[in-house]
């Protein structure tokens, strides 16, 4: 079984390597690292706790990851041993050549009118690599400037672009927290991040207010992600066992208020049935007929109660009190006037024929 070790080899250069089970290694010791045409030299960050027995093993962990931001080598790096002191030179020699190299490269750009930016510089242990990382918005094509760079350092070089991202990490910074970017300190990788993440944990969506130094959204905002995510799903279901509570007691008030209005009228109902008989009996009587006011208590609601269809009694003029009803229902004909002048007679028939 062998130990899997994380080796920091430059800014944003880690590897994964295995390491010998005769080397006992600690995080912060130097090692030197072979990879598959050279040799590199880098600082162990990190001991995995999994064990695997070969390269197979690792290939298959670290298939069931995403891939992640730093560069890695095409196969799997062996730890050969610990540096020594000669090994600690030559790396230091090393970063005193990529400085150089580094002004170089930047002069040739600007020879060639590229439009890119010259990030870092590595390299190689062995001197046999000279790695490039540069950012640039699109699509450069360098090829005259990486024939221009072979003939000139006369070693393998490699021209990798980069983002955003991976050049704040390699830049490094502090940020709006007052604390160095998390990339650039303990994050191995890059993760998905979006805007309804910020919405989630009620923060402003302002560009400026969740945005980073890289002009992409924040790595802190996935951090409570999750934590949020539950407590919004924990909260949704406690509201809608609050509402279904509600409803529930709000029913039972119902049924209780519907049972209590339902007895008094029922025994109302059994007290007033004799009064209501003996009214039935009184609208039945003489006016029932024509002109009369029927039954009022067996009118539907809202219906409208009929006049006669019969001739009004006349209307007297000067108000007086109306005349006395006769025992047969019928007003009294009052009788005529006679005349104001003394001894006239109203005409007959007998005077007529005389």
């Amino acid at each position: 079984m062998k130990q899997i070790y994380k080796v920091n080899i430059a800014t944003g250069i880690n590897y994964e390597c295995l390491g010998a089970s005769e080397i006992a290694l600690a995080i912060g010791d130097e090692v030197v690292v072979r990879c598959e045409r050279y040799l590199d030299f880098g600082t162990v960050c990190s001991v995995s706790d999994e064990l695997v027995e070969d390269e197979a093993g690792l290939e298959k962990k670290r298939a069931q990851h995403s891939k992640g931001r730093h560069i890695e080598g095409q196969k799997i790096p062996q730890i050969l041993r610990k540096a020594t002191d000669e090994d600690k030179n030559q790396a230091l020699d090393n970063r005193t050549k990529a400085l150089e190299a580094h002004k170089s490269t930047q002069e040739r750009i600007r020879a060639h009118r590229l439009d890119m930016k010259l990030i870092h510089t590595h390299y190689a242990f062995d001197r046999k690599l000279l790695l490039f990382q540069f950012s640039a918005e699109g699509r450069v094509d360098f090829r005259e400037l990486l024939r221009d760079l072979s003939s000139l350092f006369r070693i393998r070089v490699e021209l990798r672009q980069i983002g955003v991202r991976d050049e704040a990490a390699i830049l490094g910074g502090i940020g709006t927290c007052g604390r160095p970017f998390c990339c650039a300190s303990f994050l191995p990788s890059f993760n998905s991040i979006n805007v309804k993440m910020a919405k989630q944990q009620g923060l402003s969506l302002n560009p400026q207010n969740i945005s980073g130094t890289c002009g992409r959204l924040k790595c802190c905002l996935q951090y409570e992600a999750e934590a949020y995510r539950q407590a919004a799903a924990e909260l949704k279901a406690q509201q809608q066992q609050a509402a279904s509570n509600k409803d529930d007691k709000q029913g039972e008030s119902d049924n209780e208020g519907d049972s209590s209005k339902q007895q008094p009228q029922t025994a109302g109902a059994s007290q007033k049935s004799p009064q209501g008989a003996r009214s039935n009996r009184r609208n039945t009587g003489n006016r029932s007929g024509e002109g009369g006011r029927g039954n009022r208590g067996n009118r539907p609601p809202g219906q409208r109660r009929q006049r006669s269809s019969g001739p009004l009694p006349p209307r007297n003029p000067n108000k007086a009190p109306l005349p006395p009803v006769s025992d047969e229902g019928a007003a009294a004909t009052p009788a005529p006037k006679q005349a104001d002048q003394p001894g006239a007679q109203s005409p007959t028939a007998s005077d007529g024929q005389s």
